[in-house]
């Protein structure tokens, strides 16, 4: 049994060992030589067309090398010529009988040349053109329904190979949605998020193949989009923020427009940001949780079209997976410190005190390191919320939690003790350092600290490790010379 051209014959056996070939680019180079053996003075090429319209020439005859990687550098760069881009669009085969004839012919022309396309499909989209040119002679109808029997051949084996890569593709998308929900039940903390965000992209990066990625969080309280984790390079920009109303820059805008954002030539696009790297093209995924954006997925590329629209499709699962993740975790933190933190001034609570404090004495004793505690009390509080109002006296409170914070150092520990009362925990520091740090908050300027009763101040009490050795219970003795202080007056700092 064979399939018959006036100047040649394909076996079946050609085939049936085509389709058995166990390597798919031998299997193709096979298949386009038999089309050359074919029709005579031809060349053939095959080329394929990722998702992203990445072109890839595959296999060829009879064609330089040289001259294959030239064409496909140009169609990638300048777009598919008219005659493949009408074939990728009708879909189905087609013709031209004499190229002198056909005007959009890239030069040189051949006089007496032909050219056959056969598209390939894979779910609706051309996946692969097989390209059939003669110099010397013309191709005919009947000459191109002999060469099917060829490309129906060669369209098995790259539906084949793609449905085989699909579905290592799609499994490898599965596991890294897996990796994602368990990176999401497992960031438990800012650090622990980085180290999954990281991991996380370094597996999106790897399994659908993009080079340099970024995710920011959105900072609702400061209005930042804050940068948390990359893959491509190794960078130290982690904390790098953007202002969320600046309008500028691609993230900015798919982060207030809640809408995937696609450039694909940089250059051309008034509002691009130079980002951690020269790029091209560039890609940002909004991350949407419960109605909001809690992020942005950045994915950039220093070629020109390096996305497409597929990839937005491709990616909205991840981005989803991402979303959860962080607003998973962020639920997480807003629940540790609704447990952890007093509401209205977000400094420690009562709860957290009675297990820190003990904890920092024990570390002071143990390392023969001073520690000092001070209590503060808002003097004529009572006053301000009876006559002002409550509203008045948390903003007080607010204002004066804001003034502590001014002059805390990274290693102190601030917490609510009650009403108006805050108790500072102030490490290897002395009773003579402590009373300094409580006067550069007596002289901090804090216009907020006054009312139209006039200008608020505090009192203080100081104990100390080690110049208060002796006392058995040296909370109590801070709070104890608090009331001394009070007895005192207002705005004094009682220390021994």
């Amino acid at each position: 049994m064979s399939a018959t051209h006036a100047t040649g014959v394909i076996e079946l056996y050609e085939l049936q060992s085509i389709l058995q070939e166990r390597s798919h680019r031998k299997a193709v180079q096979r298949a386009v030589e038999v089309i050359a053996r074919l029709v005579p003075s031809c060349s053939v090429t095959l080329m394929t067309i990722s998702p992203r319209g990445r072109l890839r020439i595959e296999a060829w005859v009879n064609v330089a090398t040289s001259i294959v990687r030239s064409a496909e550098r140009n169609f990638n760069q300048e777009g598919l010529p008219k005659n493949l881009a009408d074939l990728v669009h009708t879909k189905k085969p087609a013709i031209i009988e004499d190229l002198s004839s056909y005007a959009d012919w890239r030069e040189p022309v051949p006089p007496t040349g032909s050219w056959a396309g056969f598209p390939i499909l894979l779910h609706g989209r051309v996946i692969a053109i097989v390209n059939v040119q003669t110099i010397e002679q013309r191709l005919t109808p009947d000459a191109v329904a002999d060469i099917e029997p060829v490309v129906n051949t060669i369209a098995l084996l790259i539906l084949r190979y793609e449905e085989a890569r699909e579905l290592a593709v799609r499994n490898q998308q599965m596991n890294v949605l897996y990796e994602m929900a368990v990176a999401g039940a497992q960031a438990t903390d800012e650090q622990e998020l980085q180290a999954r965000l990281d991991h996380v992209l370094e597996l999106i990066g790897h399994a659908l193949g993009y080079g340099h990625a970024v995710v920011l969080l959105h900072d609702p309280r400061r209005e930042m989009l804050v940068l948390k984790a990359s893959r491509g390079r190794e960078i130290g920009h982690a904390g790098m923020e953007m202002d969320e109303h600046s309008g500028k820059g691609v993230t900015v805008r798919a982060f207030r427009s809640s809408k995937p954002v696609l450039v694909r030539d940089t250059r051309r696009y008034a509002g691009f940001v130079e980002g951690l790297w020269p790029a091209l093209s560039e890609l940002a995924m909004p991350l949407l949780a419960g109605g909001h954006c809690v992020g942005i997925l950045d994915l950039e590329s220093p070629k020109v079209a390096a996305f497409a629209l597929s990839d937005v499709r491709l990616l909205t699962p991840f981005a989803s997976g991402l979303a959860l993740l962080i607003d998973n975790q962020q639920k997480t933190k807003q629940l540790r410190e609704q447990a952890t933190r007093d509401g209205l001034t977000g400094f420690f609570n009562r709860r957290m005190m009675d297990e820190m404090v003990p904890r920092e004495l024990q570390r002071a004793a143990r390392y023969h390191r001073d520690m000092s505690l001070a209590m503060l009390d808002v003097d004529g509080f009572k006053a301000v919320n009876d006559t002002l109002g409550h509203d008045e006296g948390d903003r007080l409170l607010q204002a004066f939690a804001g003034c502590i914070r001014k002059i805390a150092r990274a290693s102190d520990l601030l917490y609510r003790y009650g009403g108006d009362e805050f108790l500072l925990l102030l490490p290897e520091t002395t009773c003579e350092q402590a009373e300094e740090i409580l006067k550069r908050l007596d002289g901090a300027i804090c216009p907020e600290l006054t009312t139209t009763l006039g200008r608020v101040t505090f009192s203080a009490g100081i104990a100390s490790y080690v110049s208060d050795a002796s006392a058995k219970d040296l909370l109590k003795l801070a709070d104890d010379r608090l009331y001394q202080s009070k007895r005192l007056g207002k705005g004094h700092i009682t220390s021994h």
